[in-house]
């Protein structure tokens, strides 16, 4: 008798495939309401009464596990029409549960950080497949020229519109950290604030008799994988200045093995600088983390270029 061969490959059930059209249909309708109004793309809503539909159908696509990036993608830029932040995506995870109802005013969605974490790892992996940008209004004179930004890295308004990078720097929260960047978030933002790397040193100097907190020496060496190099603060002097001032202003960090002199003035690695350039081009195409396993390259290298590895 012949045995049949099983494909680990095989292609969905037409029972699953029902199951999964059915969990699109459903989260479809669940916003159309909010959809259906008068308003533009991307304008405010007046936030009415059946708008936490849109943050039960959030809910709902983490819970269900739903598959079709498309479908979900379109949740998240009806939220943002609404919004205009995904802060209650990002601040749960960042602070914990609890935090949100004191910073924003809003009960978190998701049981705990936990939770809340693989949650936004969940929609991270759904906007980086689409690519999908949205206009965001930084500063005052910005709007009638939004500058189009990753999910990513869109400001949280209830944080004086910093990156969710910056806040998690803030925060003192390297697991966080890791996951952003690994995801492609910009290690330099384009938000309202200076360096991230300048602002974590001056953070880090005001520890008392060199006791530097863990998670900031964990987020300053996570953030180090990263970049190239430090781009020097003090412009527009010269670069010998910038460069002295810098030394005496941070000399207690390289002495203590905080801060590396090649990556401040020195000559970077070949093998970090190609980690950064990999990246790029992967975060360009929006194919970070994805796409790492795609290369052709040994396993050891593979964690090195997902920020892994030093």
């Amino acid at each position: 008798m012949k045995k049949t061969q099983f494909s680990p490959y095989k292609q969905p059930s037409q029972s699953l495939k029902r199951e999964q059209q059915m969990q699109q249909n459903i989260l479809m309708k669940s916003f159309e309401m909010e959809m259906s109004s008068p308003i533009s793309l991307y304008q405010i809503c007046l936030m009415g009464t059946y708008h936490n539909i849109l943050y039960i159908a959030l809910k709902t696509a983490w819970d269900w596990s739903v598959s079709d990036s498309k479908t979900v993608c379109s949740l998240l830029g009806e939220i943002y029409s609404c919004e205009k932040t995904f802060e209650r995506l990002f601040l749960g995870a960042i602070f914990g549960t609890t935090a949100p109802y004191f910073i924003a005013g809003w009960k978190s969605d998701f049981r705990d950080q936990d939770e809340n974490s693989r949650a936004m790892v969940y929609f991270l992996e759904h906007a980086s497949r689409m690519r999908i940008e949205f206009p965001v209004v930084a500063a005052a004179g910005e709007q009638n020229n939004p500058r189009m930004t990753r999910f990513i890295d869109v400001p949280i308004e209830s944080c004086g519109m910093a990156s969710p990078l910056r806040v998690s720097l803030q925060a003192g929260a390297p697991d966080i950290l890791l996951i952003l960047l690994r995801y492609g978030a910009n290690p330099i933002p384009q938000d309202t604030g200076s360096s991230p790397i300048i602002a974590l040193l001056d953070k880090l100097l005001e520890s008392q008799d060199r006791r530097y907190p863990y998670q900031l020496e964990a987020c300053l060496k996570i953030l180090m994988r990263a970049v190239p190099f430090i781009d020097l603060p003090f412009k527009p002097y010269t670069f010998d200045v910038r460069k002295d001032v810098f030394m005496t202003k941070y000399c207690v960090l390289i002495e203590d093995g905080l801060l590396a002199e090649k990556q401040i003035c020195g000559v970077v690695k070949l093998k970090h600088l190609a980690r950064c350039e990999i990246r790029q081009r992967l975060r360009d195409c929006g194919k970070l983390p994805s796409g790492i396993k795609n290369l052709q390259l040994p396993r050891h290298l593979k964690r090195y270029i997902d920020l892994m590895e030093d």
